[in-house]
């Protein structure tokens, strides 16, 4: 890890969320969950720190009851110090009796628990849940009583504790999923980068803060990946592996299956097909487990998001650093381990390093970008966006960057270019004469044409856009999303 000191970025939504939570007026039971890494335990210990009140911060681990029962008191007797606690909790359900005491006896002050990796904790007390659900049910007129529960197993989560038949479900007062970083956010890490640099290093690290975290903001890209990511026993170099191994054991199909699709398998017969499968139904399974995870993304054409089922879909690696690992480094291991890391960057990662950005990381910026404009008050009037996303259909016919209305009508339709050269008047034609082979329904009023630059645009093209009436064409390039 670089040894600069790691900063809290952003997250001002979901800081407002939780520090409402802690001061209502009720008793709060609220759910945060979302991948390993993404920054639930920073942002829970800052806002209670934060709020300056006393709080048990108690995060599960794959141990027996007993050993966690342990830890727990050791949580319980850091928090309240004066609290006599001659020997561990007998079990969970003394530890909650006990909490809803603290609770009676401090009328007037708050009494926060954080049961961090709940899912850790349920596996060693099956009946966790309807325990929880029982004794909610007795002590939530508590006003100060404040639980927080968070997870990283996505699907247990939101299977097992969100779900409308979980015990939780009417009990809970407020859930939230805690995403990664977009592409501006992630940006914070590096306030001296230039701002394609900025989107080169999300292409590689993705939005994660503990990825992020690791690379010296005082170091060009090339030494970062070669100091954190192509040498052996790093944070970086051991996470994917550790990944899976935490959440699937020594199952290879799924590290496959990753690299696969990392490597441009999109669909399920070719994933299958790259790792030596029959079909897809050999590989259906994983791909389900992956995407529970959090480690796949199934995307769909906008105009089928809102369709039930659709054969049309293609796979992505969820999570662009675990992306740029599976495609860059898995394969060239030997060379790591040799200590080869330099040369495996100079001819392998920095050649190929433009068409990787290029897509799916700065194609996702641009539309991650039409969100933050629409929030700023960026966008033009009467460009109201209900849905973006991106298109493709038969003919290999594709747009980048599509925004749907409430009615599900084309509204805006975009081209991303990531070249050196600057877009001229001939792409904004290509983007035309797309939209119009698309069938797509279109807004009444006929819809906004986008074209996002990493090089900008020439002059012509610029004095295009600003002579139509009305204007209806777009122009972003980077220096401008970074403002957004």
């Amino acid at each position: 890890m670089s040894t600069h000191t790691a900063s809290f970025y952003n997250r001002h939504q979901e800081t407002q969320v939780l520090q409402q939570t802690l001061s209502s007026r009720r008793a709060e039971l609220f759910i945060l969950y979302g991948r390993r890494g993404v920054g639930k335990t920073a942002l829970l210990e800052r806002v209670l720190h934060q709020a300056g009140t006393p709080y048990i911060f108690y995060r599960a681990t794959r141990r027996t009851l007993p050993l966690q029962l342990e830890a727990l008191t050791e949580a319980v007797r850091e928090a309240y110090p004066d609290a006599f606690l001659a020997q561990p909790f007998a079990s969970l359900q003394v530890f909650l009796e006990f909490l809803a005491h603290q609770a009676s006896q401090r009328p007037r002050g708050t009494v926060a628990l954080v049961i961090d990796e709940l899912p850790y904790l349920a596996d060693v007390e099956p009946g966790l849940l309807t325990m929880l659900q029982h004794w909610w049910d007795a002590h939530k007129r508590q006003p100060n009583l404040k639980l927080f529960l968070a997870g990283s197993y996505l699907s247990f989560m939101e299977r097992q504790v969100l779900d409308h038949h979980a015990p939780l479900y009417n009990r809970r007062t407020g859930a939230m999923r805690l995403e990664p970083l977009d592409y501006a956010e992630a940006a914070l890490f590096f306030p001296g980068y230039s701002p394609r640099e900025k989107m080169e290093v999300y292409a590689i690290l993705g939005g994660m803060p503990s990825y992020l975290e690791q690379f010296d903001p005082q170091q060009d890209i090339a030494a970062n990946v070669q100091a954190t990511i192509l040498r052996r026993n790093t944070y970086l170099s051991e996470e994917p592996d550790w990944l899976l191994l935490e959440e699937l054991r020594r199952e290879v199909t799924y590290g496959s299956i990753l690299r696969a699709v990392a490597s441009g398998a999109r669909r399920p017969s070719a994933i299958a097909q790259a790792i030596g499968k029959e079909s897809a139904q050999d590989v259906a399974p994983q791909l389900v487990t992956l995407q529970d995870l959090g480690l796949l993304v199934r995307e769909v054409p906008i105009t089928e998001h809102h369709q039930p089922r659709s054969r049309t879909s293609l796979y992505f690696v969820a999570d662009p650093y675990l992306d740029f690992w599976h495609r860059f480094v898995d394969p060239a291991r030997s060379l790591v381990a040799r200590g080869l890391g330099a040369r495996l960057w100079e001819q392998r990662m920095a050649p190929a390093l433009a068409e990787y950005v290029s897509r799916p990381t700065f194609e996702r910026a641009c539309r991650q970008f039409l969100w933050r404009a629409l929030a700023a008050g960026d966008l033009p009037a009467g460009l109201a966006l209900a849905a973006v996303g991106t298109w493709w259909g038969a003919g290999d016919r594709e747009l980048d960057v599509v925004a749907t209305d409430e009615r599900h009508r084309v509204i805006l339709a975009g081209s991303c270019k990531w070249t050196n050269a600057k877009v001229d008047v001939r792409e904004y034609a290509a983007l035309q004469v797309e939209l119009a082979q698309s069938g797509l329904a279109m807004a009444d009023q006929g819809p906004w044409l986008a074209l996002f630059s990493r090089s900008g645009f020439t002059s012509r093209l610029k004095q295009l856009a600003q002579a139509q009436q009305p204007q209806r064409l777009l122009l972003v390039d980077l220096a401008q999303m970074y403002q957004a």
